[in-house]
C-alpha cells in the first residue's frame, strides 16, 4: 500500500535558513567561551572580588581566564590551592602564607601564568613557597622569599612529570632541612635571569635537581649546603645546563659551588669567586658526568681541590681554572677518575694545579702554571699527554712530547673578566705558548686545537692556534705608502 507524502509545513528555504541559524549560535557559544575573560581582584572595592581563592574557586571564573589586579602593591595573607587554568598578573602584589602551609598549591594538570607577584613565607613539607604537583607552571618578574621547608623545595617544589618556566625570578632567603633549600626540581625546568641567594639546605641549597633543567643567566650566591652543593647538587638522574651563569660566595662541605652526580654541562659559566669547600671541591665536585665549554672556575677553596675535585668523568675544553687555593691539589684533583683536558688553562693555583691520584688524566694544548713558590704537578695518577702543552716547572714529569714544553713561565695577562662569558688569560705577545699549539688544522681532530677559542674568537689568529683556553690578539698597523 502507498503512503501519502507528508509535506513539511515549512518552505524549503525556511528551513534551511533555520538549520544556518541554529549551527551559527552554537558556533558562536563556543567561540565566546574559547575567549578569556578577565576577572579583577583587590581589597579597596570597586572589583570582582576581594579574596584570590575566592576568585579561583567562583563557579564563573573558568580555564584560560585572566585574574588582573588593578591597585599597585597589594598584600594577601592568604594561601591558594588551584587546578584551573588561570593566568595571574599582579602588580607587585604580595602572597603571605604567614608561615601557616604552602602559599601557592597546583594540582591536576592545569597551565598557570603568574606575573608581578612577591610570595613570602610559606611552610609545609615539600614545597613551602609554590607546590607544583602537576602541569605546567611560568613564573615572570616573581620573588619568593622566606619559605621553610621541614623537607624539600623551600621555595618550589617541582613534582614529576610536570614544568616549570622562569624569567626574571628571585629567590631568597629560602630553607629546606633536607635538600633544595630554594629549588626541588623532579620535572622539566627552564629559567632565565634566575637570582637564588642567602638559601640553606643539607644537599643543594640554592637547586637541587632531579630531573631535566636548564638555566640561561642564572645567579647563585651565598648559599649554605651543610653536606653536598652550596649552590648546586645535580642528583644522579640530573640533567642539567648552566649558560651564562655565575656562582660565587656559597659553601658547602664538598662541592661550595657545583655537586654534580648526574649529568652537568657548563657553557660559558663562571664559578667562582669566594667558593669554600670544608671538604672537597671548592669550585665543583664531580663524581658524574661534567663536561666545561668555555668556562671558568676561579678564586674558590677547598681543603682538598681548590678547583675541581673528580671521581667520574670530567671534559674541559676552552676553559680557565685561575686562582684556586688548597694544600691539596689546587686547581684539578684527579680522584680516580677520568679527566680529558683540550685548551684549557689552569694558572696560578695557590698549591699544585694538577693532582693525578688514580686514574686518567689526558691533556693537550694546555697550560699548566701554578703561582709563585707553588709547584705545578704532583701525584702518581697516569697523565697521558698528546703534546703541545706548557708547563711552568719540571714537576710535571709525564710531559715527555717533543712538542710540550716545560720549565718556561707562560707569561699571561691578569685574569679579565667580560661583561658576559667567562673569566680568561690572555697570552702576552712575548708568550711562549704563542703559535706553539697542534699544527693540524683546528677541529679537524681530538687533539688538535678547538675551531674558536673561549671569547669565540677563530683559530688561529696567526700562524697556528696557541696552547690555552684563549688565543693572543695581535693588531697589525697598516701605514700606506706613497711613492712619487
Amino acid at each position: 500500500m502507498l503512503h501519502p507524502k507528508v509535506h513539511s509545513p515549512f518552505p524549503t528555504s525556511l528551513r534551511l535558513g533555520l538549520f544556518l541559524f541554529l549551527s551559527l549560535f552554537v558556533w558562536q557559544s563556543s567561540v565566546q567561551r574559547v575567549q578569556a575573560d578577565t576577572w579583577t581582584i583587590c581589597k579597596t572595592g570597586g572589583c570582582d572580588f576581594s579574596s584570590i581563592q575566592a576568585a579561583i574557586l567562583d563557579s564563573s571564573v573558568m580555564n584560560n581566564d585572566i585574574l588582573e589586579f588593578p591597585v599597585n602593591k597589594e598584600a594577601y595573607t592568604e594561601r591558594i590551592t588551584l587546578t584551573k587554568s588561570l593566568t595571574f598578573i599582579g602588580q607587585t602584589t604580595t602572597i603571605n602564607a604567614q608561615d601557616g602551609g604552602t602559599a601557592v598549591t597546583i594540582n591536576g594538570s592545569p597551565t598557570v601564568q603568574m606575573q608581578n607577584f612577591i610570595i613570602q613565607n610559606g611552610s609545609s613539607a615539600d614545597g613551602a613557597g609554590i607546590r607544583l604537583n602537576g602541569g605546567n607552571l611560568t613564573l615572570l618578574n616573581v620573588t619568593l622569599s622566606g619559605h621553610d621547608a621541614t623537607a624539600t623545595g623551600g621555595a618550589l617544589y617541582v613534582a614529576s612529570g610536570s614544568s616549570i618556566t622562569l624569567n626574571d625570578v628571585t629567590m631568597n632567603l629560602n630553607t629546606a632541612v633536607t635538600a633544595g633549600g630554594a629549588i626541588y626540581n623532579n620535572g622539566t625546568l627552564n629559567a632565565t635571569n634566575l637570582t637564588v641567594t642567602d638559601s640553606t639546605a643539607s644537599n643543594g641549597a640554592g637547586l637541587y635537581n632531579n630531573n631535566t633543567a636548564l638555566i640561561n643567566d642564572g645567579t647563585f650566591q651565598r648559599n649554605t649546603a651543610a653536606q653536598n652543593g652550596g649552590a648546586i647538587y645535580n642528583a644522579l638522574a640530573g640533567d642539567l645546563t648552566l649558560e651564562i651563569s655565575g656562582i660565587s660566595n656559597n659553601d658547602a662541605s664538598n662541592g661550595a659551588g657545583v655537586a654534580n652526580v648526574g649529568s652537568l654541562q657548563l657553557v660559558d659559566t663562571n664559578i667562582g669567586s669566594g667558593n669554600e669547600a670544608t671538604g672537597a671541591g671548592g669550585g665543583l665536585h664531580n663524581s658524574g658526568q661534567a663536561t666545561l665549554t668555555r668556562s671558568t672556575i676561579v678564586q674558590n677553596t677547598g681543603a682538598t681541590a681548590g678547583g675541581i675535585y673528580n671521581t667520574g668523568t670530567l671534559n674541559a675544553t676552552n676553559s680557565t681554572l685561575s686562582r684556586n687555593t688548597s694544600d691539596n691539589g689546587a686547581g684539578l684533583y684527579n680522584q680516580n677518575g677520568s679527566a680529558t683536558l683540550n685548551n684549557v688553562t689552569i694558572h696560578l693555583s695557590i698549591g699544585l694545579s694538577l693532582y693525578a691520584n688514580g686514574g686518567t688524566v689526558m691533556l693537550g694544548n694546555t697550560i699548566l702554571s701554578s703561582a709563585v713558590s707553588y709547584q705545578t704537578c704532583g701525584g702518581t695518577g697516569q697523565v697521558i699527554t698528546n703534546g703541545y702543552n706548557l708547563s711552568a716547572d719540571q714537576t710535571c714529569t709525564f710531559l715527555t712530547a717533543p712538542s710540550d714544553i716545560t720549565n718556561k713561565d707562560p707569561l699571561l695577562e691578569g685574569i679579565i673578566f667580560p661583561s658576559d662569558g667567562a673569566a680568561y688569560h690572555q697570552p702576552k705577545l712575548n708568550s711562549p705558548v704563542v703559535n706553539a699549539g697542534n699544527p693540524a688544522t683546528p677541529g679537524s681532530s681530538s687533539t688538535a686545537c678547538l675551531v674558536s677559542d673561549q671569547r669565540g674568537q677563530e683559530r688561529p689568529l696567526n700562524n697556528r692556534c696557541d696552547i690555552g683556553a684563549v688565543e693572543v690578539l695581535v693588531y697589525r698597523l697598516f701605514i700606506p705608502i706613497v711613492l712619487e
